[in-house]
């Protein structure tokens, strides 16, 4: 019996080795099997090499040095041209110092330029630094085309450089969601489009492919610790819309509104405006300069966007039973279009046209890193600079709250007589600003009796100042008061400086022959 058991595995195994030796043979000759999603635009799928040097927007003297970084990019033609460039994501290139691609299954690198950046988008399209480069860097490759949004549960696929290899890497998935999404590299909310094929560091600038056709662009992703599978990618509608704006030559940017809303869910709420059905937002608040100004009014009662019925959830219907934020109708068209409006006005509906304009506070709110140093002033410890997108995100959005800056971080909110927000970003210890030192981004209302409208401005009022002592209002409608003794400034600022070893007092922006801070370092601590 236990002889026949032995014969039996023998046998067994024998003709397991017998089956892998016949199927294994073949695999070392053939090519191996490429899916069908992936057959021909996998070879256009690029691994972007960027080294790159950013600002400290938290110290803004200096920068956090040089690092590197990578992601992936598709190649594509431009619309109505033969252009073939480098789709990719802006925060791939950012702060870049040195940028380089390389084709898939190639050895050679290929040093590549932006030619069009989007940081709003979170787009970028790049192409070969030296022009004659440029045939041999895209032979062998298809542009891939673009393709149109899917509906939802639409399968994918999903290519890139992710960290784990070095090849190409194909993941699957499914478009799940669409919806409105703050862009983690701008902090904007524009229309997003839900995955979840996986995705990791690298991903990012990668396409996600339907039918050969590219439908998005991968831009974020959540941690395991905090969701399962959920990445986030730039639809096509975008893609197409920046596409379309740079087709004259020109970034004009996205347009906006420039308003503050609010729901009208409230039945009661409705009753007192005059609404009657179950739709339309209030507006609070019209920003000074923006594309509403004059047009729309505080209390106005917006029922439609161009035909589009608002709910009063802020939502107008997309497709289907689909329902996305108001803001699309507005970020779907470009710069110098006009929108149609219909309001309620003291409780009469009127008709009205808004020529749509670039953000408002457009270049204040995008400080982005590599686009221009942050602007800052050091007096007596304080550290003055104006606020911008990238120094609010990097604080964090529970500081930023309890500095009240929000509204200015979520919809670039200021009011009138502002040409910047100007802020006390911290204080730099010293026996002179001593009661200050845990000041941390609060806002400067006024210098005396002199409002505040830039940090220039602001520069100016205190070095101008014939005071003993130097009065600063801040905070919440400039009820915090800071008071510091001007005859003191030289010997505190120079000390201040060296203690922290900052080389200037002022960004280069500032600088003049007759205002620049020489610092001297105090005798008690000077080499012989």
């Amino acid at each position: 019996m236990r002889l026949n058991c032995i014969v039996k595995a023998l046998f067994f195994l024998l003709l397991a080795v017998s089956i892998y030796g016949n199927a294994a043979g073949p695999l070392m000759t053939q090519s191996l099997p490429v899916y069908s999603e992936d057959q021909g635009v996998r070879d256009s799928i690029i691994k972007i090499y960027t080294s790159f040097n950013q600002y400290d927007h938290q110290n803004p003297w200096s920068n956090v040095g040089p690092r590197q970084k990578y992601g992936s990019g598709a190649i594509i033609q431009l619309p109505d041209s033969d252009q073939r460039v480098v789709l990719t994501n802006s925060h791939v290139v950012s702060a870049h110092t040195y940028i380089e691609g390389r084709k898939n299954g190639q050895t050679d690198r290929y040093k590549l330029r932006p030619l069009w950046v989007s940081h709003e988008l979170d787009l970028a399209l790049l192409v070969p630094f030296h022009d004659h480069e440029n045939a041999l860097f895209f032979s062998g490759t298809t542009p891939i085309p673009l393709g149109k949004l899917p509906p939802l549960q639409t399968d994918l696929m999903l290519l890139g450089y992710p960290i784990g290899g070095d090849t190409i890497s194909a993941t699957k998935g499914v478009l799940s969601r669409l919806e409105y999404q703050p862009y983690s590299n701008s902090g904007f909310s524009f229309l997003a489009g839900q995955i979840d094929a996986a995705s990791n560091p690298g991903n990012s600038g990668g396409p996600a492919v339907v039918n050969g056709e590219i439908i998005g662009v991968l831009m974020q992703g959540y941690s395991p610790f905090e969701a399962s599978n959920i990445a986030h990618i730039v639809p096509v509608n975008i893609i197409r819309h920046f596409l379309q704006d740079i087709a004259d030559g020109h970034y004009s940017g996205i347009p906006s509104l420039g308003i503050e809303t609010e729901e009208l869910e409230n039945g009661f709420f409705k009753t007192v405006y005059g609404v009657k059905e179950n739709k339309g937002v209030l507006v609070r608040h019209v920003i000074p300069g923006s594309a509403a100004d004059g047009v729309l009014q505080p209390d106005d009662v917006i029922l439609e966007l161009d035909g589009y019925a608002v709910g009063h959830d802020k939502t107008i219907v997309f497709r289907g039973s689909e329902r996305v934020s108001m803001d699309y109708v507005v970020h779907s068209r470009q710069v110098g279009e006009e929108l149609g409006v219909r309001v309620i006005r003291d409780k009469q509906v009127l008709d009205l046209t808004v020529t749509l304009s670039q953000p408002v506070n457009n270049d204040l709110l995008l400080g982005f890193d590599g686009q221009s140093a942050p602007s800052y002033f050091i007096y007596q410890g304080l550290v003055f600079t104006k606020v911008t997108r990238e120094l609010l995100m990097g604080a964090g959005h529970d500081l930023i709250s309890y500095a009240g800056l929000t509204p200015v971080l979520l919809n670039n909110f200021r009011f009138a007589n502002e040409d910047e927000v100007v802020v006390i970003l911290k204080v730099l210890p010293h026996e002179a600003n001593r009661g200050y030192h845990n000041i941390f981004l609060r806002k400067v209302d006024s210098v005396g009796s002199e409002k505040v409208r830039n940090l220039r401005q602001l520069v100016n009022l205190i070095e101008s100042t014939e005071e003993d002592f130097l009065e600063l209002n801040t905070g919440y409608r400039g009820l915090e008061k800071i008071v510091l003794n001007t005859h003191l400034a030289d010997i505190v600022n120079g000390e201040v400086m060296w203690l922290n070893g900052i080389q200037h007092d002022r960004s280069k922006n500032f600088r003049t022959k007759s205002a620049v801070l020489q610092v001297v370092i105090p005798a008690k601590v000077r080499k012989s």
